[in-house]
């Protein structure tokens, strides 16, 4: 039994906390990381229902501001927190086939259905099942996911009308999932945009995203420290988001003691951006910062190349990274962009 005057001071010092959060959050009402650290703080303390509540708020949040893999991050880190929340998959399973990700929102229903069916609610599952039928009835591999889903359950399998039914014997619950469900006519299903940019081949999950900013957003004493803008610009910079990956690094840079890093940071943004000029301006500017290591200074030079490579000025490019080749050989790829440029002369 927890003495009442420990119980007390621990209520304290959640009240207290949670009231400096809120007042920071009030006056920077668009910060959305705010109320990723008031959700964390909730379930430090146990208030799970509390928890989900401001994570959900988030997630939409950073729906409206199109930072969708964020969302998408939050909402999974909220279903493992409670599995038995429906309207979060369904959400989740809307926001992707929305956005054209029919596959990825299958998933989602597919792993409702199976949490209904862990409950024995197989009604309920049998309606998520019909959805994923409605989503795209000619889709052969949803076809043979519905019937490996039904052989597992022992179900029996049988298509009238281009309606899949099962014969089971199970009554409706009290919630009505096909009401729940967005219909057909609510969703745009349009082809996948390329809506993260052009990666870098190194993909990053939407876990991965969520556990990136969960770390930072718990490791930081203090949200407006130079390594937490930075922090969160390489986040963004994982989401394709650039502008907002500029905005943070852009409030990183006064204050970062390594403040060559953040300037390649930059020019990369602005390279994806297509900002050639501007990528190439802050690496001049970098290169005037005093007492720059050899490898800061090498790995600036080296970034100037891939700028003029981007922007297609390839003789340029191959004279800079030569600069970088003759002062060292094993620097990074250098070696290679040499090659491939060369080659193509």
């Amino acid at each position: 039994m927890i003495p009442f005057f420990k119980k007390q001071n621990t209520q304290d010092k959640f009240k207290e906390s949670l009231g400096k959060l809120q007042y920071v959050y009030s006056q920077n009402p668009g910060d959305l990381r705010i109320r990723v650290k008031i959700a964390e703080l909730y379930m430090e303390y146990g208030k799970k229902q509390e928890a989900i509540a401001e994570y959900l708020a988030a997630a939409k949040a950073y729906q409206e501001k199109r930072l969708f893999q964020i969302a998408v991050a939050i909402y999974n880190h909220a279903i493992s927190i409670d599995p038995d929340q429906v309207d979060i998959y369904t959400e989740l399973a809307n926001l992707h086939l929305r956005n054209g990700f029919i596959g990825d929102g299958v998933a989602v229903l597919e792993k409702l259905a199976n949490q209904f069916c862990e409950k024995n609610l197989n009604y309920e599952a049998v309606q998520v099942l019909h959805k994923i039928h409605e989503i795209d009835p000619n889709n052969e591999f949803f076809k043979i996911k519905i019937a490996k889903f039904y052989q597992d359950k022992d179900w029996q399998l049988v298509e009238q009308k281009d309606t899949t039914e099962a014969h089971i014997s199970v009554a409706p619950g009290d919630f009505d999932l096909q009401n729940a469900l967005t219909s057909d006519d609510d969703l745009q299903l349009t082809p996948p945009q390329n809506l993260h940019g052009e990666g870098n081949g190194q993909g990053t999950t939407p876990d991965d995203v969520f556990n990136q900013l969960k770390n930072m957003i718990s490791n930081a004493d203090d949200m407006d420290s130079p390594q937490f803008h930075f922090n969160f610009g390489l986040a963004y910079m994982r989401c394709s988001e650039f502008h907002e990956a500029i905005s943070e690094f852009s409030a990183a840079l006064g204050g970062l003691d390594n403040k060559a890093e953040c300037y390649i940071k930059l020019s990369e943004c602005h390279m994806a951006l297509g900002n050639y000029d501007i990528a190439n301006d802050l690496i001049g500017k970098a290169l005037k910062l005093m007492n720059l290591t050899e490898r800061d200074r090498l790995s600036l030079i080296y970034q100037s190349g891939l700028v003029y490579k981007g922007k297609g000025d390839p003789q340029k490019a191959l004279k800079v990274f030569q600069k970088v080749y003759d002062a060292d050989h094993n620097f990074m790829s250098v070696d290679m962009e040499i090659k491939n440029l060369l080659s193509r002369s």
